[in-house]
């Protein structure tokens, strides 16, 4: 809907402008845990329709079904034809659910919808124990905010680890070693193959463990195994996608003439790579939406590409990523050079100063800034410097020269700063190299 208000904007009174949804509200999906911990409620993370009607938008609820692009038209689930000149396909994703028995059982959630969040919201209050099935993101972050409740918690990963895509080896221990130290019970490399109920109406969760059956008994189940785009309104259409989602350039076109793609369901070209790359980010796909209301409006701004930055809160830890890992760098680039800090997040002189441990990956001839992990606390403002960063191809000479502010309450001591201290680092290794060669 964002492409739609950026084009109505800079077009006003251009644009006859329809919006097809079958879903019942406008939920904000990354507060689904802080739901459950009281931080927020269902209600105000619901946001009102007027919020896009106010820009003279007609929402139409029902579900977009097929698309005759030779016609122009969509037709949708209630039989009913739309022409359009251009169109926006924004149809998002839904839940990876298990191929397995005992998936729609009472008491087994997936995390998606508001209703979603009511009904764990609902059975956390009458719980003490759960088992959360994928240790991506969405995993982890539940399994934190259940372990918050008081609940007793097993993370179930198909997995020797957490995804590489998330984190190198070294960081993904960290976070692990953290979620253990809280209490909850990590299980990698173990394959849930059935859900069963009791007789005392427990969810008995069945798991190949390192080639053994175990079970494991909990009051709720919440399944967490990814995301897969919703891409059924394409078929038979010509448009180009793979199984991560539409295929667009870095206008967001798809190959069809004024068919655009954003968010959830396609795949955008990498900030990093300038490859078709899957990046299911809320802050993303706002980026995206904005850049196919400027075409539409006839602003030929492109997109600068993904740099799949995020970041995520457990049990009073952060952790953020943005770019490439380093085993992704190394795999990519025969010149990587690897630059660490240990810093904080306030001075340390502070009493509620806290750890930050920074991760900066350069790579390339010119050692140009590829990646970012980060652990600890305080992560967000080093994270967004190394998304603006890799964005902009800044290499490793342009970081030394970073601006920074230092402020007691706010950052690390003025000598600490975490981009700046990884990047000397960095480059104090690349100066041993030289004068090896030399």
């Amino acid at each position: 809907m964002f492409s739609l208000i950026v084009a109505s904007q800079l077009k006003k009174n251009k644009f006859k402008t329809m919006v097809f949804s079958d879903e019942s509200d406008i939920y904000c999906r990354c507060s689904t845990p802080y739901i459950l911990t009281g931080e927020t409620t269902v209600k105000a993370s619901v946001q009102p329709e007027n919020m896009f009607t106010e820009y003279g938008f007609e929402i139409v609820h029902e579900k977009a079904v097929s698309i005759d692009t030779r016609k122009k038209q969509v037709k949708t689930n209630v039989g009913k034809t739309y022409d359009y000149d251009y169109l926006v396909i924004s149809t998002g994703a839904s839940p990876v659910k298990l191929p397995i028995p005992g998936m729609d059982l009472s008491g087994v959630y997936t995390v998606r919808t508001s209703s979603d969040a009511t009904n764990i919201q609902a059975s956390v209050k009458k719980a003490q124990s759960a088992v959360v099935i994928g240790a991506g993101v969405i995993g982890m972050e539940m399994a934190g905010a259940l372990k918050g409740k008081g609940l007793d918690v097993h993370l179930v990963e198909y997995a020797h680890n957490i995804s590489s895509g998330l984190s190198d080896q070294e960081f993904s221990q960290k976070i692990v070693d953290h979620l253990m130290a809280n209490g909850i019970k990590v299980l990698f490399e173990s394959q849930v193959t059935e859900i069963k109920e009791t007789k005392a109406k427990k969810k008995k969760v069945i798991i190949n463990h390192n080639g053994k059956k175990v079970a494991i008994e909990a009051d709720l189940v919440v399944v967490a195994t990814g995301i897969k785009p919703n891409l059924e309104v394409i078929e038979g259409t010509g448009i180009k996608a793979n199984k991560f989602g539409i295929l667009v350039d870095k206008k967001m076109r798809t190959n069809i003439k004024n068919i655009y793609a954003c968010g959830d369901c396609c795949v955008p070209l990498s900030a990093v790579t300038g490859e078709n790359s899957p990046s299911s980010l809320a802050s993303s796909a706002i980026q995206q939406a904005k850049i196919v209301g400027y075409q539409m409006a006839g602003y030929p701004i492109a997109y600068a590409g993904s740099t799949g930055a995020f970041a995520f809160k457990i049990l009073g830890k952060d952790y953020a990523s943005v770019g490439l890992t380093e085993e992704a760098a190394r795999k990519k680039y025969k010149l990587v050079a690897i630059g660490r800090a240990s810093s904080t997040d306030l001075y340390r002189d502070l009493k509620k100063v806290q750890p930050l441990e920074v991760k900066l990956i350069f790579a390339g001839p010119l050692m140009r800034l590829v990646g970012y992990e980060a652990f600890g606390s305080g992560v967000i403002p080093s994270a967004e410097v190394a998304s603006f960063a890799i964005g902009l191809k800044m290499h490793i000479l342009k970081l030394l020269k970073f601006n920074y502010i230092a402020h007691p309450s706010l950052t690390p001591w003025p000598f600490m700063n975490p981009i700046v201290m990884a990047t000397e680092d960095a480059m104090g290794g690349v100066m041993k190299k030289i004068k090896l060669f030399f």
